[in-house]
């Protein structure tokens, strides 16, 4: 069998990242016919969306299709399956069209892991749904799920939802759990490490990171400092208000410290009400390297979730918390469907309410005076991602498809 990933995809994000390495673990030989593009457009909100930044990305993409379409009569001959992923509504239109010149019709599976005017109409409120760009990004979601032969979301009741939004036949949708890197995403304690790369990796760190491997709870007990630890893209769906009011109603708990990484559309305003409540237990980054967010996990106490209680944070499972069980550390998220598909509260996740900073505040007190149901529940979550969520399994699980 041959396989192709195609497109314009963003190669290093998560899930693209993951379909290929775990497709390969499990012995595919898997060709990439790919064409930098959404790497270029880092930040996709606000000014994103202006003229010039629309005119730019047509251009970009008619450049890019100019040389996929010379890449695709040189490598993708004999394909059996092409896989589009992230962000790909608009690269199946032209692998249809490209198509059309191959004798044999080999399938389409389709990953785009969210609908793009989901995301950008509805969850992030970028536009009204009624001009003609929410109208646009609608049926290009909905022609393009029409074109693929198998659809891959994270959850169920992302599917549900897909289907009853667009109208479509749900057959073709199949759920795969994002999951986690876990040659990227791993326990940094030396004595917790038994996978060959990871203990080629420890022995390869500065001495400094191994230090912090071995001495991270003993540091921890000497200091007193419990790190609470948020990453990502500041957009509605992850309720940031609410951990900046939680952080604030925690304020006067000894040795309780929050670190945000991350930048995104609703930064400032964060950043305003954080300097507006005087706060001053929590640290921002804006910016870290992809590489390097395993070691602030591995620093962090407790890994938050996602706390906005909008409609999509009731059906999607956010990579964060794949990211942290990977690293054996307990996540507090919101309560929702989605995350008690693959998850038990108190068991290897620790759920509160959306929407909620006293809820948040509680859950988090739990975890610092409860070491035994944090250190359970660590632990089990990283059981769940042992036996579901590596790259391997995404990858046999996507084979049961293709």
């Amino acid at each position: 069998m041959k396989i192709c990933f195609f497109g314009t995809y963003e190669k290093d994000y998560p899930s693209n990242r993951i379909i290929i390495k775990g497709l390969k673990k499990n012995d595919i030989n898997i060709t990439e016919c790919h064409i930098s593009l959404w790497e270029k457009h880092k930040n996709k909100y606000g000014s994103f969306l202006k003229i010039f930044s629309v005119l730019k990305l047509i251009i970009d993409l008619l450049v890019a299709y100019a040389k996929l379409c010379f890449m695709f009569f040189s490598r993708c001959k004999n394909v059996d399956v092409f896989i589009i992923g992230y962000i790909g509504q608009l690269d199946i239109f032209f692998l249809k069209a490209l198509l059309l010149f191959k004798k044999n019709k080999p399938k389409i599976l389709f990953a785009p892991l969210v609908s793009l005017y989901d995301t950008a109409i509805i969850d992030r409120g970028l536009s009204s749904k009624n001009n003609l760009f929410a109208k646009f990004l609608f049926y290009i979601d909905k022609l393009s799920f029409k074109m693929a032969d198998i659809i891959i979301f994270d959850t169920n009741e992302h599917i549900n939802y897909i289907c009853d939004l667009f109208n479509l036949d749900k057959s073709k949708f199949k759920r795969v759990w994002v999951g986690a890197d876990e040659d990227v995403f791993y326990p940094m304690e030396i004595k917790n490490i038994c996978h060959p790369e990871h203990s080629r990796r420890i022995i390869s760190e500065s001495s400094s990171d191994i230090d912090l491997a071995n001495s991270k709870f003993s540091k921890q007990t000497i200091t007193n400092n419990f790190q609470i630890l948020f990453i990502g893209k500041y957009i509605p769906l992850h309720g940031l208000e609410y951990i900046i009011k939680a952080a604030k109603l925690l304020e006067n708990e000894e040795g309780i410290k929050f670190k945000m990484i991350g930048n995104g559309q609703l930064y400032k305003k964060i950043r305003n009400l954080s300097d507006n409540l005087e706060i001053k237990n929590i640290d921002f980054v804006e910016w870290i390297e992809y590489n390097e967010l395993v070691k602030e996990i591995n620093k962090a106490d407790v890994v938050l979730g996602i706390f906005g209680g909008t409609d999509k944070s009731s059906r999607v499972i956010p990579n964060k918390v794949f990211q942290a069980i990977a690293c054996r550390k307990a996540v507090i998220t919101g309560d929702a469907p989605a995350i008690r598909e693959l998850f038990k509260d108190g068991e290897n996740i620790l759920l509160c309410k959306n929407r909620n900073s006293e809820s948040l505040k509680n859950a988090i007190l739990e975890l610092k005076s409860n070491n035994e149901l944090r250190n359970k529940i660590a632990e089990n979550g990283y059981m769940n991602f042992q036996n579901n969520l590596t790259c391997k399994e995404t990858g046999k699980e996507l084979l049961k498809f293709i």
